[in-house]
């Protein structure tokens, strides 16, 4: 599927090259193809092996770009970089350690154009062991081969992120009994020229703890105009996390 605006998938990389290429490959093979690929090392150890990887990806797909960081600079200040260096109106990002099914980008879509909001979120399966990542990448593509799709509206996505966020020990972007992937967020650029972008930690900016969590939370408390995909398209690895920020 080429038809439709240009999305610009971040993939913020640090010290994560033992999956940075089946990471980056996942979201080559996406359903949607009008992609613009952004691959950020954030000053990893191994930056000179990271290279060879994205140098090797970009040879076979146009679409990626590289930027490479002296020193870690943390995620934030990369998805802020990614989103300020596109020509695309709309955005998403990916971590480098994760894999997208096929159709989650495709499908996010679809949801943001049939509700009509600006942001949308998805959900993820808990991969704990290597086993659990190749089970669900090779989910049967039947299952995303018609015309259903499950949507959480806008109305509801406000009241249940509003109630959880008020909630004592519900510190996080809360969606009730269905978790969404925080990094899977898609949202229109224009956002984030308004000024909703990724704060950087123990600056008195953020709401939340994690970057993408705050982004979420700012963005549909302030707008209320939020969707989710309710079905599983992203496989979050669990126990590989390698953020250095202090948070």
């Amino acid at each position: 599927m080429n038809e439709g605006p240009k999305i610009l998938v971040a993939i913020c990389n640090y010290n994560h090259s033992k999956y940075l290429e089946a990471s980056v490959r996942s979201i080559m093979n996406q359903t949607y193809e009008n992609l613009d690929i952004c691959v950020i090392d954030d000053g990893s150890s191994d930056q000179e092996n990271v290279r060879n990887i994205i140098d090797q990806l970009k040879a076979e797909d146009q679409r990626i770009r590289y930027i490479e960081l002296a020193e870690n600079r943390g995620k934030w200040w990369c998805l802020n970089e990614a989103i300020k260096t596109t020509d695309a109106p709309i955005c998403t990002s990916h971590d480098a350690d994760d894999i997208s099914l096929r159709h989650r980008i495709e499908r996010q879509l679809r949801v943001m154009s049939q509700t009509r909001t600006v942001h949308n979120l998805c959900g993820f399966y808990h991969c704990w062991s290597e086993k659990d990542v190749i089970r669900r990448a090779k989910i049967d593509e039947n299952k995303y081969q018609n015309d259903e799709i499950k949507v959480i509206g806008p109305d509801i996505v406000n009241e249940l992120v509003m109630t959880g966020f008020q909630t004592p020990g519900v510190n996080h972007y809360s969606t009730g009994n269905f978790e969404t992937a925080g990094v899977s967020a898609m949202f229109y650029k224009g956002i984030w020229q308004l000024g909703l972008r990724f704060n950087p930690p123990n600056k008195g900016l953020r709401t939340l703890v994690s970057e993408d969590s705050d982004f979420n939370f700012r963005v549909t408390a302030m707008l209320k105009n939020t969707s989710i995909l309710a079905e599983q398209v992203y496989c979050y690895r669990r126990n590989t996390s390698t953020n250095s920020e202090e948070v």
